[in-house]
């Protein structure tokens, strides 16, 4: 203007958040002025603030995958699956549309419950759009998926993409320094499903010698449940669709369908009257397959496999003495039978083995007790004693060879008598131990000692062999006190006379 002041509209639809740079530009050769002045440039620099938008460009299962549901207002949810992987395409850009790269994004589930997110991500450089996906290690440490947090299973959740300049996220993404972009986050509602196998429970199929005859009752059950938790799905229908073969269209002929719920244990079943050679009313070759097939609702796919089972008709036989005797029925009973006895009798066996064993240790034991009563030689009966236990030790597999130091002959005892206590094995031991290194004098108190010990430890083997008993003795007092004579009486009077004596008379007669 004539004050030499002048103003220009820069758009800023290139312009990043930042710092902005502007150059002023004077050319004086432009304006055929080059006589008077000369060219001149000013630059200067000035904060860009900007609001920031969120987009979600796609959401599925797996890696690349995409599906949707549609509810019946024709909303449609796209359809993420449970404990399975799944992918998210976003884009982070200014209120320009100018693209946004290096930001730092949280991923959350359900924000309003998990305050932590799953999960971060930063924007591209190159166009400010995220794909991740949460099967990639470097992307998702954890490698989780759609999650049973909080106990939910399925359903709808919320998914949210969000940047959060402003906050320190615990668990996400830090706060952005630069601080010129304000915060922005995007929500979208997904139907989680869950997807199911199916179980036989009951199996009908019937074919070869096990066919079935017109009539005959069909029964058959499945279990639903899901595939990637051991859990059972209750209430949910299940189709078991009857088909027979046509030799006419050469192909399976649909007749019908058994429909039937899961109770709380997951389980659908069907019962039929086996229609046998007679298919819609018309005679066929009685070849019947019922298809159990589960059709899916909304928190549930579709099943992918089906169980299909085959029925085959089959003229009922009656049973006649010209059968054999040897029918697989009665052969695998046999078979069950004669298993079960050889089990017995190897179990009896071992129970028979050992208790000989245990009786042979008895023998040696109480062989020792009289040796020892019977004479003063207490270290020669003992060592008789150790010999004894050598043999019977290597004879039985306590002892490699007989010849053992004493520390493998205390294993070995401690092996053999392990149905005696602890204590009376000590006892036991110290008196082979007093035989063989003792320097002092042995008397009768030593040999009293290792009989009282021998004595219960034979008390010990005793009882761990059922034979353990108590003898009680009883102290029959005055049995031959009151003694009554031959022809004694009591008479009226209570007195007691003898038969034959007449009182007052001086007899000498008597019976």
């Amino acid at each position: 203007d004539l004050d030499g002041y002048f103003s220009i509209e820069c758009p800023l639809s290139d312009v990043s958040a930042g710092k902005a740079k502007v150059t002023v530009t004077y050319s004086a050769y432009d304006n055929n002025d080059a006589y008077r002045y000369q060219n001149d440039t000013y630059e200067t620099e000035f904060d860009v603030f900007s609001n920031s938008t969120l987009a979600l460009l796609e959401v599925g299962p797996f890696k690349a995958s995409v599906e949707t549901w549609e509810a019946p207002n024709t909303t449609e949810y796209p359809v993420l699956y449970l404990k399975e992987s799944f992918h998210i395409d976003a884009k982070l850009m200014q209120s320009n549309g100018q693209y946004v790269g290096g930001k730092c994004l949280n991923i959350y589930i359900d924000p309003e419950q998990n305050i932590r997110p799953i999960s971060t991500i930063r924007t591209s450089d190159i166009d400010g759009t995220i794909e991740w996906f949460s099967g990639d290690r470097t992307q998702n440490p954890k490698g989780d998926g759609i999650e049973t947090t909080g106990g939910k299973l399925e359903g709808f959740r919320t998914l949210r993409i969000a940047f959060e300049p402003d906050v320190n996220v615990p668990g996400g993404c830090d706060k952005d320094s630069s601080n010129v972009l304000n915060g922005s986050f995007v929500d979208q509602v997904v139907l989680v499903r869950s997807r199911i196998d199916l179980q036989v429970i009951q199996t009908w199929s019937h074919s070869g010698d096990n066919g079935l005859d017109n009539d005959d009752p069909v029964f058959g059950s499945v279990a639903l449940q899901r595939d990637r938790l051991d859990l059972k799905v209750e209430n949910e229908e299940v189709w078991f669709i009857r088909e027979y073969w046509s030799d006419e269209l050469n192909e399976w002929v649909r007749e019908g369908t058994n429909k039937s719920r899961t109770n709380e244990q997951g389980v659908a079943d069907f019962e039929w009257a086996f229609a046998g050679q007679t298919c819609d009313g018309v005679p066929c070759s009685g070849q019947w397959r019922i298809i159990a097939y589960y059709p899916g609702s909304t928190y549930f796919e579709e099943s992918q496999t089906n169980v299909t089972h085959e029925i085959i008709w089959m003229e009922a036989r009656s049973i006649n003495a010209d059968v054999g005797f040897f029918t697989p029925a009665k052969t695998m009973s046999f078979i069950l039978i004669a298993m079960s006895l050889l089990i017995a009798g190897a179990i009896y066996y071992q129970r028979a083995q050992a208790r000989r064993q245990v009786q042979a240790l008895r023998g040696i034991l109480t062989d020792t007790m009289m040796q020892l009563e019977a004479s003063n030689e207490f270290i020669a009966a003992i060592f008789d004693c150790y010999k004894n236990l050598v043999k019977h030790f290597k004879r039985y597999g306590f002892m490699k060879k007989v010849y053992e130091t004493t520390r493998e002959f205390e294993t070995a005892v401690r092996s053999a008598f392990n149905m005696v206590p602890s204590e009376q094995l000590d006892d036991f031991l110290s008196v082979f131990e007093e035989a063989r290194y003792s320097d002092h004098t042995i008397d009768a108190s030593h040999r009293d000692r290792a009989m009282r010990t021998l004595d219960a430890i034979t008390r010990s083997l005793t009882v761990s062999l059922g034979e353990g008993g108590m003898v009680e003795r009883k102290e029959l007092v005055n049995l031959y006190d009151k003694q009554t004579k031959a022809g004694e009486f009591v008479a009226a009077d209570g007195t007691v006379r003898q038969a034959g004596i007449i009182e007052g008379e001086g007899s000498d007669f008597k019976i």
